[in-house]
Parts: C-alpha cells; sequence; structure tokens
C-alpha cells in the first residue's frame, strides 16, 4: 500500500486489485522457487510498498538466479 498511499491512490479499487494480484503472484513466484518463509514474506511485503515495481524486481532477482544455476 506503500506506493498508493504516496500517489494519493489509496481509494482506487483497479489499483487496490492489482496490488493484491501482485502479491499473489509473488507467493506464487516464491512457492515455485521454495523460498524459506522469512525470504517470502520479505518479497511479499516489497511488492506490498512498490506494487508492480517490486514484483518486476522479483522477477529479475530470480532470472538472475536461474542463470548462475
Amino acid at each position: 500500500m506503500g506506493i498508493l498511499w504516496l500517489m494519493g491512490a489509496q481509494q482506487s479499487a483497479v489499483l487496490f486489485v492489482l496490488l493484491l494480484a501482485a502479491i499473489g503472484l509473488t507467493w506464487w513466484e516464491a512457492r515455485q522457487q521454495d523460498f524459506d518463509r522469512r525470504l517470502t514474506f520479505w518479497w511479499i511485503s516489497v511488492v506490498g510498498m512498490t506494487h508492480v515495481l517490486g514484483y518486476l524486481a522479483l522477477r529479475l532477482w530470480v532470472t538472475f538466479r536461474e542463470r548462475q544455476n
């Protein structure tokens, strides 16, 4: 909700639904990657504060990790 609050858009239902979708995708990705609980909640909090930008950062980080292995 952090970036929504800064934008003054906390009353926008569409942005709130998109935020919930991004958080759900983050949880799904964390399950797929077998992250421990602390790392999963850390990523969920990052996405909760930064919305889609945080989810994109997660996807980039996962891609980088997969290329290293």
